[in-house]
């Protein structure tokens, strides 16, 4: 099943040009997203902003390297 993932906040910070959606899980308040809009966004269209930085994250996070620091004692 899918999560569904509630949109809280948007806001804008005039001093950086900057947007920001805020996301909660329906399922699991605890878990909470923050992801940078193009400035400006419009309250009706936070949810396509919010898709296109979900696929970006999506995106981004899928090509990842991940890596496992040597441990402190080798």
């Amino acid at each position: 099943m899918a999560s569904q993932l509630n949109i809280t906040h948007l806001s804008h910070d005039l001093a950086s040009g900057k947007s920001y959606l805020s996301f909660v899980w329906a399922d699991d308040p605890n878990k909470r997203l923050g992801l940078e809009v193009p400035f400006g966004t419009a309250i009706a269209d936070a949810e396509a902003a919010g898709r296109a930085a979900l696929t970006a994250l999506s995106r981004e996070l899928d090509a990842a390297e991940l890596v496992v620091p040597p441990s402190a004692g080798t």
